[in-house]
């Protein structure tokens, strides 16, 4: 089977809308299954967006990642993170915000960075380099998410993974920011694009050029899931990997959140697919 007809028998699999879009980082190839076009929600992976704009905040002087915000009781917000579970005057660097929101996806310090940098700011930005196929509508707010999954922002498969790859490739702000935005994202999503990969989380022993890194941002709302991610191996000459961004919704299992949920699981199986033809001693590229 092609590369193309394995991934699609799998996406053929899911109970469910999805897309795909992939791109090689060595050879420039593309490929994408179903409307990679097609916009979808994408729950927290939309916090790129939001850490752009900081960055990009940052690089034009407004402030430093160093500069100091305070949490308010009025913060509070459910779902992930840890900040809702402290007190109210913590005070904190816009560096370690922006490290909360994109690491363990923090919803708290998402909508505080948002009223930071402001949100008609991240529209603006989005457009002016642009990623028309990325959207920030509003903060986060889940009584509109249970009425709408687009409420809190919406992208294609291959709008987001443009944003990723022009991160990882140090094609805006500077790559400083880049490489920070990078740290922030290393090793979110090794339970789904990770999943099924020959990769070692916890700095095993192995030299630079073999050692397998992955950096991302993942999304989950009822059904849907949502991974952009970057695959690679090798310094910057010589690196080798791939930009994979998957969305899928409307799966009508009863929704538990485990790391088993067919949305998750489905992201590793094209992973490893892809990682198999790409990436792989064995891949011919």
């Amino acid at each position: 089977m092609t590369l193309l007809s394995q991934l699609q028998a799998i996406c053929d699999e899911f109970n469910g809308r999805i897309a795909l879009h992939a791109l090689n980082l060595q050879t420039n190839a593309e490929i994408s299954v179903n409307d990679a076009d097609e916009l979808y929600p994408t729950a927290s992976a939309i916090k790129l967006a939001v850490l752009t704009t900081l960055m990009q905040q940052v690089e034009d002087g407004r402030y430093t990642l160093d500069a100091p915000l305070m949490m308010r009781r009025a913060d509070y917000i459910e779902g992930s993170g840890v900040l809702r579970y402290l007190s109210p005057g913590l005070t904190m660097s816009l560096r370690d915000w922006a490290f909360l929101m994109m690491h363990i996806s923090d919803n708290l310090a998402t909508n505080v960075l948002i009223d930071h940098v402001g949100l008609p700011n991240v529209a603006a930005w989005l457009e002016a380099h642009q990623f028309d196929g990325v959207h920030l509508h509003h903060k986060l707010d889940f009584a509109g998410v249970r009425q709408d999954q687009d409420h809190f922002g919406t992208a294609s498969p291959q709008g987001l993974g443009r944003l990723l790859t022009a991160v990882f490739r140090h094609e805006i702000i500077s790559p400083a920011a880049c490489d920070e935005m990078l740290r922030m994202m290393d090793k979110v999503g090794q339970d789904r694009v990770g999943r099924y990969l020959p990769w070692e989380p916890w700095e095993a022993e192995e030299p630079p050029e073999g050692k397998l890194r992955l950096a991302g941002k993942t999304g989950s709302f009822v059904g849907t899931r949502t991974q952009t991610a970057v695959i690679w191996r090798g310094e910057r000459a010589a690196m080798r990997g791939f930009v994979l961004t998957v969305m899928n919704r409307d799966n009508p299992e009863p929704e538990t959140w485990s790391i088993d949920a067919p949305g998750t699981l489905i992201i590793g199986r094209i992973a490893r697919v892809l990682y198999d033809h790409w990436l792989a001693p064995t891949a011919s590229q």
